[in-house]
């Protein structure tokens, strides 16, 4: 029985086992970002989301947000910079 239980975690995805953000850039243009629980700033240069575990920072021109749910946002633009905040 207990080697059926390591298996198992074993099997699961890392991020839904520590709460981790998944983001998916498509090149510098767009970025998407499961597992967020907010959005703290939202401007024309700077996008800041909260998550369970980090704050996700963007930085470029013409930043927007594309779609908004409540555990995924898509920021759209150029993004110049991205920064982990713990």
């Amino acid at each position: 029985m207990r080697k059926k239980r390591k298996n198992l975690v074993s099997a699961l995805p890392v991020d839904f086992l520590y709460n981790l953000p998944v983001i998916e850039f498509t090149g510098n243009r767009r970025a998407v970002i499961e597992g967020s629980t907010g959005v703290l700033r939202y401007s024309e240069d700077n996008v800041k989301i909260k998550t369970r575990k980090y704050i996700l920072s963007f930085s470029g021109r013409g930043l927007r947000i594309k779609c908004i749910s409540p555990t995924c946002v898509i920021v759209e633009g150029f993004i110049l910079d991205f920064e982990f905040i713990i």
